[in-house]
């Protein structure tokens, strides 16, 4: 589906959407876990626990979320014909695939966050990395607040440096089919909103702390 840009130009959303589990893919998953109904059910939502305990002793936020991706992702196999003879070794195979991924967007938003202009909100009996790490447990919830297609732009736009900087962001504008000059002000807008959560979320933060 289209979406519209700021200028009123469509254009494709910089991901296509994800898979999502159907009926029919669901009951195929119940059935690889045990024949007996019931007692598939009772499998499928103790390994839905694991998968929530997995991803929040790793510190991800959303760790539901990210247990329903890795089940959606093996029951895709499952319906594509897919077969899964140690089905734990497998999805949790499948959960560590999913932590690199996550690991690897939070190293873009790093990137990303690293660019906009730096906020002097420090103050001087506040331990520096304590203030880091509270800078990006709001990054972290602040991005989470976002669409994902303005998620995903945001990261994008500020990837790479010098030449490469300009390059991808052409690449952004063409893969989204909108002037640069479009592209740019949509991102200056989603930055500006970032920003204004950040410092919100920040104060907020020493509020808690003091």
């Amino acid at each position: 589906m289209k979406r519209r840009s700021d200028n009123g130009q469509s254009f494709e959303p910089a991901q296509k959407m994800r898979w999502s589990l159907t009926k029919q893919a669901f009951d195929t998953l119940l059935r690889a876990l045990d024949p007996h109904p019931e007692r598939a059910g009772e499998v499928y939502l103790q390994i839905r626990r694991n998968l929530v305990r997995f991803f929040e002793g790793r510190g991800c936020p959303l760790a539901e979320d990210h247990a329903d991706e890795v089940i959606n992702r093996v029951a895709r196999k499952l319906e594509a014909g897919a077969e899964i003879r140690d089905f734990n070794s497998y999805v949790y195979g499948v959960a560590r695939m999913l932590m690199l991924e996550i690991l690897k967007e939070r190293e873009k938003e790093q990137r990303a966050i690293n660019e906009l202009p730096a906020l002097q909100l420090v103050r001087p009996d506040v331990d520096e990395i304590e203030e880091k790490e509270r800078r990006l447990a709001c990054l972290a919830r602040c991005l989470e607040k976002l669409p994902i297609e303005s998620r995903e732009l945001i990261v994008q736009y500020y990837q790479g440096d010098g030449r490469a900087k300009i390059e991808n962001r052409q690449r952004l504008a063409e893969q989204l089919n909108v002037p640069l000059q479009a592209l740019r002000s949509r991102a200056v807008r989603l930055r500006e909103k970032l920003e204004s959560c950040l410092i919100s979320c920040q104060k907020r933060g020493r509020r808690v702390a003091t």
